[in-house]
């Protein structure tokens, strides 16, 4: 007979019920599965095991309880101890696509769909916690902070979210509900895949808008302490240093400004639109963009300090990551990833994924993992691209392994486009066809 951790690895789970954000409690997940109970005993579902309580005996109930979850950290450490590295673990479907970076905080996992839902995932039972729907697509990633939730949505609003229960405490109108997508598939397409997601620092959240506009909000109350307009929409994330807030625009301007009274100390033209969000390394601010640069300034003053061409033209969608005197970026069309030397922009390494690396990669444990992206029709002639996730060696840029995807329908059809969440041994990674895998560091 098969133990109570058999079917956890690898399972399918698809969203069980939850508790959801106040205003959204009726409205139930279409693809959540019913699970049938067995008086006093405990049943195998695709999450695991669920207890099925046999009586209304309180203290049965409890220890039923406490079992169940000695049960489900046995099973959660069995199964990342005895799988090879880059299996997966289980699976979690959302409700529609998952474009924005996750965020993995003391056992959950926060993200968002494009079912216009933010989910809250118990990485340990893997059942929800909560979900709150917005009125738009949730393509930003949550920031967590205290006892709260800040996340961006289509409809143009910044949420504040109860973190235990997922219930509203407040919104903040970004200005940018009149904005709408513009798909890849469509003519003149704008690529705006992304959205800005909020950071939170000394009780303020800083977020920017579609609308072009950087806002500064009281993180307790919700209510706007400054706000600086660029001349087109802000799609990369606030990055806080130091006593200010860099960010980038649609407006090819990189800027800096003064957290305190929403100033701005500098601010310069790159050359082209950006996407991305600064990295901040030894004094130096670096940037991509869709002029095909990578570009470093002095982050006192906006200097240059040097410029990382891609010959092929490709933008740089990716955000660039630091550490050890190296950064780490993937890019769009050169359908690589690149470890770039800090102080002068010279490529140490690439590897070649064969998708767009639109998404920011994240570094563990001298591991560096992205996901690739592929799309349909391509403009490039005889070029056929590929999705997936990859763990690369950091230092050498080899590949430890892969992850397949499946293929979806639509002009981007399949891969991963936001950056996953590494905790425990498990890397987390949001996937295009709607999924959170759980894979074996």
């Amino acid at each position: 007979m098969a133990g109570p951790c058999a079917g956890s690895a690898s399972g399918d789970a698809g969203p069980p019920r939850a508790s959801e954000g106040a205003g959204d409690r009726g409205d139930r997940l279409a693809t959540e599965r019913q699970y049938t109970t067995i008086p006093v005993q405990y049943q195998l579902t695709t999450n695991a095991w669920s207890e099925t309580p046999a009586s209304d005996d309180k203290g049965e109930g409890v220890v039923a309880r406490r079992l169940l979850a000695l049960v489900l950290l046995l099973c959660g450490l069995s199964d990342v101890a005895h799988a090879s590295p880059g299996s997966k673990l289980w699976e979690f479907r959302a409700g529609g696509q998952i474009w924005g970076s996750l965020t993995h905080d003391a056992g959950t996992l926060y993200f968002g769909s494009d079912d216009h839902r933010v989910y809250a995932l118990d990485t340990a039972s893997r059942k929800l916690k909560w979900t709150f729907r917005t009125g738009g697509k949730v393509r930003a990633q949550p920031a967590v902070a205290g006892d709260r939730v800040f996340v961006a949505s289509d409809d143009g609003f910044l949420y504040a979210l109860d973190r235990a229960t997922g219930g509203q405490l407040w919104r903040f109108d970004l200005k940018a509900s009149d904005l709408h997508r513009r798909p890849p598939s469509a003519d003149n397409s704008y690529f705006d895949f992304l959205q800005s997601s909020p950071v939170v620092h000394e009780g303020r959240v800083y977020a920017g808008s579609l609308s072009g506009a950087l806002f500064a909000v009281d993180a307790a109350t919700g209510r706007q302490v400054w706000t600086l307009g660029t001349l087109d929409a802000i799609r990369g994330n606030p990055v806080v240093h130091a006593g200010r807030v860099y960010f980038g625009s649609w407006d090819d301007h990189l800027y800096a400004v003064d957290l305190k009274t929403g100033k701005p100390v500098w601010r310069v033209d790159t050359g082209g639109i950006v996407q991305s969000t600064p990295s901040i390394d030894q004094g130096r601010v670096v940037i991509g963009n869709r002029a095909a640069k990578l570009i470093a300034y002095d982050a006192e003053t906006g200097k240059q300090v040097w410029s990382h061409d891609y010959a092929d033209g490709s933008w740089v969608e990716s955000s660039a990551i630091a550490a050890g005197g190296m950064l780490y970026v993937g890019s769009s069309d050169s359908l690589k990833v690149s470890a770039v030397a800090a102080d002068t922009g010279r490529e140490l390494w690439q590897f070649k994924t064969g998708g767009w690396t639109w998404a920011t990669p994240v570094l563990a444990n001298g591991t560096l993992y992205i996901g690739a992206l592929s799309g349909y029709p391509y403009y490039f002639e005889g070029v056929t691209l590929r999705h997936g996730f990859h763990a690369i060696d950091a230092a050498t840029g080899r590949e430890k392994w892969s992850f397949a995807l499946p293929r979806v329908a639509g002009y981007v059809t399949g891969g991963v486009a936001a950056a996953p969440a590494v905790a425990g041994g498990i890397v987390y990674v949001g996937a295009i066809d709607g999924r959170i895998y759980a894979l074996k560091e």
